[in-house]
């Protein structure tokens, strides 16, 4: 029977103009499936900062999404599992520093620290400082430019400790099988950084090589000869300087000086940018992984152990901040039934910096809290405000908590499968 040519042809156009359906239907949905998308990531992504992909301590690049602090505390307890992830694909989840549902001394019992990149940061002795006072069960871990000073004098004075270097696997005992409190302090990193470059600044100047110095003050002599190489890569700091006179023209005011110089150390700074312009120089130059003085080390390699493979976390009972050692150091003295009269808590100097704070840049900020990242992430602190995400060309800090098989700890036979460590600018920056 044969088909009317007519008939065919309105088959033929039905099918065009079906296909021709098809085909806009399915450009429509890939369109609203891609914009779904870019607004999905808007909302709940910080994409990239600087330009380049966040990038994780190993250099490769990690997801963009920014996990909220209640959440990532939810992982780490347990309540919430790891999210899935691609098995070919790192399992790492992005946050924010200062922003996790838990104290400082939580927050270190889940740290990492990659002893490869900041193993300059610790002791080659595999034994910690500390001071024990046996009456109290009560041991204070240093940590420089933490309040460490008046700290050990406290110890010393009123709790009756002493001074000792504790093996690993002793301080394990003192701490979970005698109940002994480990206690430290702790420090914005920032502020930390400011007084520890400060302090470095002072030990490491060429006053030290020659002069009165070198016999009135023998120890810091022998120091200074054994670290002066440390200030080859920095030639501009001491430029102009030879003498510590010279050193505190530049800071300390005239009539003063006059007087006695020992006045300058409780005065403000009358620095004019001078050193301010060594010091921001000297950020910008520093990497932070070799310490240029021995008070630049993380606050974190002070309250880890000395491993070869990770630094587990010392068994830490409490973490005060510095900035309120008072107050800490009557809450320890309370719970331990004993007083501490109010003049002798007296902690750190009140003065600005000899360089001038005032003058230092965002720039230089931000710059100091992509070094000390760790301590941050580690210890649970919130960033100061130049140091926040902004959508200029900052890269921003932040946190990683990642996923491995597992972590061993070698000091306390404990493994940990997830774990916190700190983003870093891509080498390239």
């Amino acid at each position: 029977m044969l088909v009317p040519a007519t008939r065919i042809k309105s088959h033929r156009i039905a099918g065009l103009l079906l296909g021709f359906l098809l085909i806009l239907a399915s450009v429509c949905m890939f369109f609203i499936a891609h914009h779904h998308h870019a607004l999905l990531r808007k909302e709940i992504s910080l994409t990239k900062l600087g330009g380049r992909p966040l990038q994780g301590e190993s250099g490769s690049d990690v997801v963009d999404k920014i996990y909220d602090g209640s959440f990532i505390s939810n992982v780490l307890s347990g309540s919430e599992p790891f999210p899935a992830h691609n098995r070919n694909e790192r399992q790492q989840l992005k946050f924010l520093p200062g922003t996790l549902a838990m104290n400082s001394a939580e927050a270190l019992q889940h740290c990492y620290v990659d002893m490869g990149h900041y193993r300059d940061h610790f002791d080659k002795l595999f034994s910690v400082q500390v001071s024990v006072a046996d009456k109290y069960k009560l041991i204070y871990r240093n940590v420089p430019k933490s309040a460490s000073s008046s700290s050990r004098h406290i110890m010393k004075d009123f709790f009756g400790g002493e001074d000792s270097r504790l093996k690993h696997r002793k301080l394990n005992e003192y701490v979970l099988n005698h109940n002994y409190t480990l206690v430290s302090f702790i420090r914005d990193p920032l502020d930390r950084f400011y007084s520890s470059y400060d302090e470095a600044f002072l030990r490491m100047g060429p006053w030290w090589g020659a002069g009165e110095f070198v016999h009135e003050k023998p120890a810091l002599h022998r120091l200074y000869e054994s670290n002066k190489h440390k200030v080859e890569p920095y030639p501009y700091l001491y430029e102009g300087m030879k003498t510590m006179e010279d050193f505190r023209k530049l800071y300390c005011p005239s009539e003063l000086l006059e007087q006695n110089y020992i006045l300058c150390n409780d005065a403000n700074t009358i620095d004019d940018g001078d050193l301010t312009r060594r010091f921001e120089q000297f950020v910008r130059d520093y990497d932070g992984r070799k310490p240029f003085d021995s008070h630049l080390r993380l606050q974190v390699a002070f309250l880890v152990y000395n491993s070869r493979l990770n630094g587990a976390p010392l068994p830490i009972t409490y973490l005060y901040n510095a900035s309120e050692a008072d107050k800490g150091w009557s809450d320890i003295a309370n719970d331990k039934g004993i007083e501490i009269p109010k003049e002798d808590m007296v902690f750190g100097r009140k003065s600005s910096r000899r360089f001038n704070l005032n003058l230092v840049s965002n720039e230089t900020k931000r710059k100091i809290c992509q070094i000390v990242a760790l301590d941050y992430c580690c210890l649970n602190l919130k960033l100061p405000e130049a140091c926040k995400f902004t959508n200029d060309s900052y890269d921003g800090v932040f946190c990683v908590l990642e996923k491995w098989d597992r972590v061993q700890d070698q000091h306390t036979s404990k493994t940990r499968e997830i774990v916190i460590h700190s983003g870093r600018r891509s080498s390239n920056s």
